[in-house]
């Protein structure tokens, strides 16, 4: 007959040691560096593309076109 393991709640389990922390925390540090080089390149972008302050004159309109009625 098959053992029959049920888990409950509130009940541990075995608990997986590891030996270094670094194992552990290497994941999340991975993560956070991706993370943050996303933001990092998306602040870039933004910066990139706000006009600059001398651009916000319009360029004056040439009045030599001639238009035929």
């Amino acid at each position: 007959m098959a053992t029959n393991n049920m888990k409950r709640i509130g009940k541990r389990g075995a608990q997986v040691e590891h030996s270094n922390a670094w194992e552990v925390m290497r994941p999340f540090v991975h993560f956070g560096i991706k993370a943050a080089s996303a933001i990092a390149h998306t602040l870039i972008y933004i910066v990139k593309h706000v006009p600059k302050p001398g651009s916000l004159n319009p360029p004056e309109r040439k009045r030599d076109k001639i238009i035929k009625i």
